[in-house]
């Protein structure tokens, strides 16, 4: 076979000494595939999740806060002031008229609580409004413009008690004008106490003359009995308790003209608009989170996929996309390199006992760079020693032929119809270093130069054909693939999305194993449960996940601020240089 034009195509298929003895090729069927993994319970959040989620969100929470904290300050801050003043009304015992020095009550305790209460609902009668606004007016002030509430003052040592309740209530006016608070709580108060005295001695005059009307009755000797004695008696009371009645209510404390209005508070009302938008901010986070279907992680992929991570390999810069997309070849030293070199490895622990002679590789979605990881994988294992193939089996969108610089006129299109013999489509690549005078060299000559002595094998899509389902599923398609794995040590196919067509379940059932790529800027949540999905019904194994990450920092295996290099001296001696990260190949990526 010759060095990319085809013609010397017995050399590849006679040189079988690179493949692995009494190696069968894997195939076709579902023989030695093994049984999906069973469907995992879903892991709760960890305390770490929910911390990246406000991580990831910090600018809306901190938004909603500074929003809500503002709002709150400026509305607080343009509310008219309003003033409180309060005055205090004790309940004092009657006096038991039978027993003056006990000071021992008629009410009990039920009773004062429901005298206490009784107070907002007789100052809101209309009667309580004229006498307020006619005390008010002699006075001077406003009948108007204020509100009024009353209350019992509890204090702290009869809440402790059970069943204990305080003697005391508060009388609060508000006011936009504190002279007129003060007035109005004290004018309310006075008015109060005046009906409660008025009222019970109403109560006892009408009491005083039902005994007047029944002493009266008693005639000559009645009065001599016991019953005109015992009225006699109960009337010398009844004058005695009206004389002293005072209502049970009397003016403890007056108002005060208050100094600072009450409302508003912009520093209290900015504190509460802060609780509250730190609040809704981290709502607001988490609901965005639960519509949010990017995949930020590669643990998230191997979780939804229920598959090991064999590699994670970061996106080419535009500068190398620019000289070559084959960066294992070009920049050998890179990290890029190092990261295809590393899923290579991971492939082989995959295939410790030599059983997975043909890879499939497949993604989710088009424009994952699944064309580019083929090619430098493959040849990274060609590096290796391994005698690689690469079979161009994206017949829809090929970039194979492209990529390694090849004619695209014959290729598995025509080879899978009978077109064109195998042998006259292989292409030859080759992957060791340039010698001497050929560092100047472009791709193309490099690939295909004279000296054949490359193990790596390009089979390029050929010409698009109007069936390229159908010539995947062909058992012609399948005895190529057995050809070509008898004589390599590994076939890789580079496959079609497989959420876009079924070309890839076809192939998978044809090859060893199949290795899924992911790019976390392209792939989305519900794409990949979809994959996850077809992947548990393909029937070959499956060898892992390759996640394409970002660029920067390596993958996350390389110092966000340094790279290092390792080299060795002609005495084995090992070097580390360390290099600044805008040196690093790779900072502005494609």
């Amino acid at each position: 076979m010759t060095n990319g034009n085809g013609g010397n195509g017995r050399e590849f298929l006679m040189s079988g000494s690179g493949g692995i003895p009494g190696g069968a090729p894997g195939g076709s069927g579902f023989s030695g595939v093994s049984a999906p993994p069973p469907e995992p319970e879903s892991p709760g959040l960890s305390l770490r999740d929910y911390a990246a989620v406000l991580w990831r969100r910090k600018w809306i929470i901190l938004l909603v806060v500074v929003v809500a904290t503002a709002s709150a300050y400026f509305f607080s801050a343009r509310q008219t002031p309003v003033y409180q003043a309060s005055a205090d009304l004790i309940y004092e015992m009657q006096l038991d008229v039978a027993n003056p020095l006990t000071g021992q009550s008629y009410t009990d305790t039920n009773e004062r609580s429901l005298e206490l209460r009784s107070v907002g609902n007789v100052l809101a009668s209309p009667e309580m409004i004229k006498r307020v606004a006619s005390l008010l007016e002699k006075e001077g002030a406003a009948a108007t413009g204020f509100t009024i509430s009353s209350a019992p003052v509890t204090d702290a040592a009869s809440a402790n008690q059970a069943g204990a309740s305080s003697n005391v209530v508060r009388i609060t006016a508000s006011s936009e004008v504190p002279e007129l608070a003060a007035a109005a709580a004290d004018a309310n108060a006075k008015a109060f106490t005046e009906w409660r005295k008025e009222t019970v001695r109403s109560q006892i005059d009408r009491a005083v003359g039902v005994i007047k009307g029944k002493l009266a009755t008693y005639k000559g000797a009645a009065k001599q009995s016991t019953d005109y004695l015992v009225l006699q008696q109960r009337f010398q009371d009844l004058e005695i308790l009206q004389a002293t009645a005072t209502g049970n209510f009397r003016l403890l404390v007056p108002a005060a003209v208050p100094e600072a209005p009450v409302e508003p508070r912009p520093l209290r009302s900015a504190i509460l608009g802060l609780g509250v938008g730190l609040f809704a901010g981290i709502g607001l986070a988490f609901l965005l989170e639960q519509f949010d279907t990017r995949i930020r992680r590669p643990d998230e992929i191997a979780a939804i996929l229920r598959q090991p991570i064999l590699g994670r390999i970061p996106r080419i810069s535009r500068k190398l996309i620019g000289e070559s997309s084959l960066v294992a070849l070009k920049h050998p030293d890179g990290h890029v390199a190092e990261a295809f070199r590393m899923v290579r490895t991971n492939l082989d622990f995959m295939a410790v006992d030599g059983d997975v002679r043909s890879i499939v590789v497949t993604s989710c979605m088009k424009s994952e760079g699944k064309s580019v990881t083929v090619a430098n994988l493959a040849i990274s294992m060609a590096q290796a020693g391994k005698k690689v193939v690469i079979v161009d089996a994206d017949m829809r969108r090929p970039r194979q032929a492209k990529l390694f610089g090849l004619p695209n006129d014959i290729g598995l299109s025509t080879v899978a119809s009978g077109q064109t013999p195998l042998n006259d489509a292989m292409r030859v690549v080759e992957v060791a270093a340039p010698q001497n005078g050929a560092e100047g060299a472009d791709l193309t000559s490099w690939t295909q130069g004279e000296e054949a002595s490359s193990r790596l094998y390009v089979l390029t899509s050929g010409p698009i054909p109007p069936n390229p389902g159908e010539i995947v599923s062909s058992k012609r398609f399948d005895s190529l693939l057995q050809t070509l794995v008898g004589e390599a040590d590994v076939a890789i196919i580079d496959s079609p999305a497989m959420l876009a067509v079924g070309d890839t379940s076809a192939i998978a059932a044809k090859v060893d194993g199949l290795v899924f790529l992911a790019d976390l800027e392209v792939i989305k949540r519900p794409q990949l449960s979809a994959a996850a999905d077809q992947l548990l019904r393909l029937p070959t194994r499956m060898l892992g996940i390759v996640v394409r990450m970002s660029g920067k920092g390596g993958g996350r295996y390389y110092s966000p601020y340094y790279y290092y290099r390792y080299s060795y001296k002609d005495d084995g001696q090992k070097v580390k240089t360390k290099g600044p990260r805008e040196a690093r190949e790779g900072q502005t990526t494609a």
